[in-house]
């Protein structure tokens, strides 16, 4: 019954994040715009950004599993489901839209989201609050190449 319940929560939690990461994808384009923006140093090679963001993927994954199989509720189930919500909303801002300022906004609402989420699972979920923390890092420095990009 445990696994069958288990496999249920990865099953449930790869289509959300699937559900997040297709639109996403859809609104990644680094040509034109993208390709013209002046890039600080410490910015990964784009050959980096695909295994990266496939990496972030598969942490909302397990994630979100080990939340669904603990019968986690509310909170702890809105943030990364919006979080991801959010993701595919970001790469539309920034890569169609190209709007640097409302990039920033939105990753720092991400930001926010990851450091609650792991303040909220420290005690009941280390696992969830370890994956938080880490996509906190990740989104800071999404934001940190934002606002590089657009200081003069």
């Amino acid at each position: 019954m445990r696994t069958v319940r288990r496999l249920w929560s990865v099953a449930i939690s790869f289509g959300i994040v699937l559900a997040a990461a297709f639109p996403s994808a859809l609104a990644v384009d680094t040509g034109g715009w993208y390709a013209s923006l002046s890039l600080p140093d410490f910015a990964l090679a784009d050959k980096w950004q695909t295994p990266v963001w496939a990496a972030v993927y598969a942490a909302d994954v397990a994630t979100l599993s080990s939340l669904f199989y603990r019968g986690e509720k509310g909170l702890a189930l809105i943030l990364p489901i919006s979080g991801g919500a959010l993701n595919a909303f970001w790469c539309y801002v920034f890569f169609r839209l190209n709007s640097l300022p409302a990039s920033i906004i939105v990753l720092s609402i991400i930001l926010v989201g990851s450091a609650v989420g792991s303040f909220l699972n420290f005690r009941k979920n280390n696992f969830a609050a370890a994956i938080f923390l880490l996509k906190s890092v990740w989104f800071s420095y999404l934001l940190a190449v934002s606002a590089s990009i657009c200081a003069p």
